[in-house]
């Protein structure tokens, strides 16, 4: 359902057409109808000799209340723009055209407006006056066409232009994330909370769940509905009004955003290419104040040029600040009027709205150039390949890019990380090597415990876990259990020192030296290394015995069952000829690997002796 919007100075005949094309007066306020001009954004409907329907959104020309024609301005699929016949060109005319100009609107048709109160000479001086000063801008060569709303006159003409111009006008795109500029809010008997605007970026749904940003307002979706029609789904591009559960009216107004849970964040800077106009008749200072337009947002605001813009209408790169948070997008164009002079003086495009810093040097500002011709798959490689690697929802929420969409960029996809290929690169090897410089000095361990290895390479745990399992799996290293190792790896165990000590393990029998013991003769670091390998079980913290004669304990309880039946400890004791000290630490590792099983005083083979 496609939106159309007005532009023009004041009193050139804005709303007197909607009226006529729709029906529908589009100033609603007492002050409105007792000045005759309009205040505030205005509302408007009608379905063209084809079908279609249109919404109108009908803007202020007054300068007084530009802030409000802004508002409206940046959510249109078409444009509107008006000159009286009998007025021509005026301030307003040229103020209005910069906007559409800086927001990029270029679908619009230039409407001559009362052309019953002029002759044709006067009507054709008109006509070539508004197309001189449109050329060069987004509107050049869009149609010029006269009407009168009081006679009817050219209103069929402008009708059929409309639907063929939308005919030829891509439909608002889905990108998966919707937004919705809210402008108006208020309140129904019976009903609560509803807000207006024009939704972008994506779908909302009945009972959807939703938050309102800037604060922590959550609501959920009653009702939705669109040129008086119930929706229980609309998609981007429609006029909408929204019944919320959940939210207060009065802690909501104009510039406030809608959006799903979690689809955004708000930001108080952001770095952003900007273009001073060409005909002013000063160049903008950083020291100037200046108010920021986004959608429906006002918001006070200052500059910092990376790269100054020049007084004929060059691009710069500026970081701009915001006296408030808002939710901006890559790609947002926004307009920057001058508090001062009540000037528009330029506009521009995001091009990071969450930036992680503000630096100042001229490769920054090269590097941030590349984002004025970038697509949002561009900009994530770029952002990617700044940080290294960025969480998807991370990224999610500062281009708009889902995790599928990821997947046909270049970048490498993690699980839950997107990775530049030189950082991977860059950051795997520095993991090899602290993976083999660690297996060279312990070399009877396994491996490089995965605990040290994220506490040495300084990054996030997640991808840490993350790199490793894409290094297992590209066979560069292997993980066992919690440690990791090089393929080529395998612990250095002298043979000589292995059968020394399990030689006096085995002479020992039942009633073995302590750990602490053994450590203290071969190191701690060999009896760890011969528990990993097999040769020796630890039953305790205390005690451990070769692995052949915990075998031979096993079989002599197997036979003793056999002809005896359950036993006790102490006929365990008296069977493999030792003391209850060293008995009942070996029945309770029995136990623990299920080849025993406890029944009161005495014990019966387990599930796992079989």
């Amino acid at each position: 359902m496609p939106v159309i919007g007005t532009a023009g100075h004041v009193d050139h005949g804005k709303s007197t057409l909607v009226n006529a094309l729709t029906g529908i007066d589009p100033d609603r306020l007492a002050e409105e109808k007792r000045r005759g001009l309009t205040i505030d954004l205005g509302f408007a409907w009608f379905t063209t000799p084809r079908g279609r329907e249109v919404g109108i959104v009908d803007v202020p020309g007054h300068e007084r209340f530009i802030k409000n024609m802004l508002a409206g301005a940046g959510a249109i699929n078409l444009n509107l723009f008006i000159v009286a016949a009998n007025e021509g060109w005026k301030p307003q005319s040229q103020e209005h055209l910069d906007i559409l100009n800086m927001l990029g609107i270029s679908a619009a048709i230039v409407v001559i407006t009362k052309i019953d109160t002029v002759d044709d000479d006067a009507l054709r001086a008109v006509t070539e006056e508004v197309a001189a000063k449109i050329e060069g801008t987004s509107l050049s060569g869009s149609p010029i066409m006269g009407v009168s709303a009081t006679t009817g006159k050219g209103l069929p003409e402008l009708v059929e232009s409309i639907d063929e111009l939308l005919e030829k006008t891509p439909e608002p795109a889905d990108a998966g994330r919707a937004r919705l500029w809210i402008d108006r809010v208020f309140s129904i008997k019976g009903s609560g909370t509803v807000v207006t605007g024009t939704l972008g970026g994506g779908y909302l749904e009945l009972d959807q769940p939703v938050e309102i940003l800037p604060g922590d307002s959550r609501a959920r979706i009653r009702n939705i509905q669109s040129h008086r029609t119930q929706w229980t789904r609309l998609g981007p591009g429609n006029r909408t009004a929204l019944n919320l559960v959940g939210a207060d009216a009065k802690a909501l107004g104009r510039g406030h955003s809608l959006g799903p849970l979690g689809g955004w964040r708000t930001t108080d800077k952001l770095l952003a290419s900007l273009s001073f106009l060409p005909h002013l008749d000063h160049i903008p200072k950083e020291r100037g104040a200046y108010k920021f337009h986004v959608g429906s947002v006002e918001i006070d605001a200052t500059l910092r040029f990376l790269q100054e813009p020049g007084r004929t209408g060059e691009t710069g790169l500026a970081a701009i600040r915001l006296a408030k948070p808002t939710v901006l997008d890559f790609s947002d164009r926004f307009i920057i009027r001058d508090s001062g002079r009540q000037q528009t003086v330029g506009g521009g495009v995001v091009l990071e709205p969450h930036p992680d810093k503000f630096r100042g040097d001229a490769a920054v500002a090269a590097a941030r150039g590349r984002l004025l011709v970038a697509n949002r798959g561009d900009y994530l490689v770029v952002l990617v390949e700044e940080a290294g690697f960025l969480p998807l929802d991370e990224i999610f929420i500062r281009t708009g890019v889902t995790p599928e969409g990821a997947l046909d960029l270049p970048v490498l996809r993690l699980p839950n990380f997107a990775v530049s290929h030189s950082a991977f690169d860059r950051i795997a090897g520095q993991t090899v090597a602290h993976v083999r410089a660690y297996q060279g000095s312990h070399s009877l361990d396994p491996g490089l415990p995965l605990t040290t290895l994220r506490t040495a390479l300084r990054l996030d745990h997640r991808f840490v876990d993350e790199l490793v399992e894409e290094l297992a799996r590209r066979k560069t290293l292997v993980t066992d259990g919690a440690v990791v190792r090089t393929p080529d790896f395998k612990p250095m165990i002298q043979a000589p020192e292995r059968d020394k000590i399990l030689g006096e393990l085995r002479a020992a029998g039942a009633s073995p030296p302590t750990v602490a013991d053994l450590a203290g003769a071969y190191g701690a670091d060999m009896i760890r290394a011969l528990v990993r390998s097999g040769d020796l079980v630890q039953v305790s913290p205390d005690y451990v015995y070769t692995g052949d004669w915990v075998e031979h304990v096993k079989d002599r309880l197997r036979a003793h069952i056999a002809d005896s039946g359950p036993f006790t400890v102490a006929q365990f004791r008296d069977l493999i000829s030792t003391t209850r000290k060293f008995a009942v630490p070996f029945l309770e590792y029995l136990d623990r690997t299920g080849f025993t099983t406890r029944m009161g005083d005495v014990r019966q083979l387990g599930p796992k002796a079989q």
